[in-house]
């Protein structure tokens, strides 16, 4: 396919925030070319979608798609130490369900739906470089026929943890507090949890929906274990010191990962007769990483292309969309709008900034002695079923202090709706 020669706006990377923001603008009329390295359905991790991404789904025109493709999810279950707890989505005033997706499908279908409604596509296209100039910048693309200099009033950095924009300006920094190895791998047959933490065989899992189930490993490390349609994907997260014994000890890196996961207390009983689907175990290091500019002359930075923290509470689809949703409307307001062009983009800046930090702020692993202004401030924008979610799923874990110091010390709920299990039921099997 041959390199696109002009287009309003540019969007680098095919993900829910590249899709949410050019479908966005190809409806508002803009022309949009939309270009990703890879061809889709690629494979990503992040599986775990909340309740409050109907709400772009609605937006981009999804929904029955989606409601039709994908498991739904009650909840969560979480294994902290000595407490087994639940919450349900339903306690929280929500209508609808949670997801557990197969990022592949999930973001191809996205990617599909941004072209039927007028997205250029080109996929196995990259972005090398960019030049900013006045009244827009120059992006060199390169694919299979050659490169090419595309021209563009702006453009939309969602390029993933490749961070297009950080890594041709060096403004990508590694977060200290964030010093993990993440492993995962697809399981067959794997028993699940579902609601009042009854286990269940895999066949089950469309008459009695899934709870993502998380459970603590050492002092700070988590494991996640996510049923999907086919299989059931589970992962590890671990301090970096841990990985480079565990892996010392074991030799390979699916040694250590099958013996830490068959030894978790509860995910050991759960994976008990599950197989590896493909014999494979996937990694990142280092994951978590601070953008030093989310926004630029000409420019904006979505997605975990604007940074990147640990994931133990589900928000990276989330995060993708309201960063897709936002640089739409940024990207809009200044093409109407030129001479405020500057102000929205300093709007656009205190958005993202203020919800990386809070997120940042609720996954640490410890304490800060204050949260960050812009977590504060951006807590005040969430409806109060989304408080009492945060606020619920914090206090399962011991990281309930950063979710007190973002919030200000203010509008906890008077009860926590979450629930003690004391304990999982597992199916009693009988004696042959």
């Amino acid at each position: 396919m041959a390199l696109p020669e002009t287009a309003d706006v540019l969007v680098i990377g095919g993900g829910p925030a590249g899709s949410c923001a050019a479908t966005q603008l190809a409806r508002a009329g803009v022309d949009v070319v939309l270009i990703d390295r890879q061809h889709h359905p690629r494979e990503t991790v992040g599986e775990s979608v909340l309740p409050s991404a109907w709400r772009y789904f609605d937006m981009l025109g999804v929904s029955d798609a989606v409601e039709k493709n994908f498991v739904k999810k009650a909840g969560g279950v979480v294994v902290w130490g000595d407490d087994i707890t639940q919450i349900a989505f339903r306690d929280f005033s929500y209508s609808r369900p949670g997801l557990h997706v197969e990022r592949a499908e999930l973001d191809h279908l996205l990617l599909q739906n941004a072209k039927a409604k007028g997205v250029r596509v080109y996929e196995g296209v990259k972005a090398e470089s960019f030049t900013l100039r006045d009244g827009g910048a120059d992006v060199t693309l390169a694919g299979t026929d050659g490169t090419r200099t595309l021209p563009c009033k702006y453009f939309i950095d969602a390029s993933g943890q490749a961070s297009f924009v950080a890594q041709q300006t060096g403004g990508r920094r590694l977060d200290s507090d964030f010093r993990f190895v993440s492993l995962w791998g697809y399981f067959r047959d794997s028993l699940y949890v579902s609601n009042g933490g009854v286990v269940r065989p895999f066949s089950e899992i469309q008459q009695h929906p899934p709870m993502t189930f998380v459970t603590r490993l050492g002092g700070w490390g988590w494991s996640w274990h996510i049923p999907l349609k086919r299989n059931t994907s589970v992962g590890i997260v671990v301090p970096v010191e841990d990985y480079k014994k565990g892996l010392a000890e074991h030799g390979t890196l699916e040694r250590y990962f099958l013996a830490t996961c068959r030894a978790t207390e509860h995910l050991g009983a759960l994976l008990e007769k599950a197989e590896l689907a493909d014999g494979r175990v996937r990694m990142i290091r280092d994951f978590s990483y601070l953008p030093d500019h989310v926004a630029g002359p000409n420019y904006f930075v979505t997605g975990d292309a604007a940074g990147f923290v640990d994931p133990i509470f589900s928000i990276g689809v989330i995060m993708a969309l309201y960063s897709g949703h936002l640089a739409s409307w940024a990207v809009q307001r200044c093409l109407r709008l030129p001479t405020q062009a500057e102000a929205t983009r300093k709007l656009f800046e205190t958005q993202m900034s203020g919800r990386y930090e809070l997120a940042r702020t609720m996954a640490l692993p410890g304490v800060e002695s204050e949260a960050p202004q812009g977590a504060k401030t951006y807590f005040d924008f969430f409806s109060t079923a989304e408080k009492e979610l945060m606020w619920s799923a914090a206090s399962m874990t011991t990281r309930s202090g950063n979710m007190v110091r973002a919030s200000n010390h203010r509008d906890a709920p008077a009860e926590l709706k979450r629930r003690e299990l004391g304990a999982l039921k597992f199916p009693v099997i009988e004696p042959a």
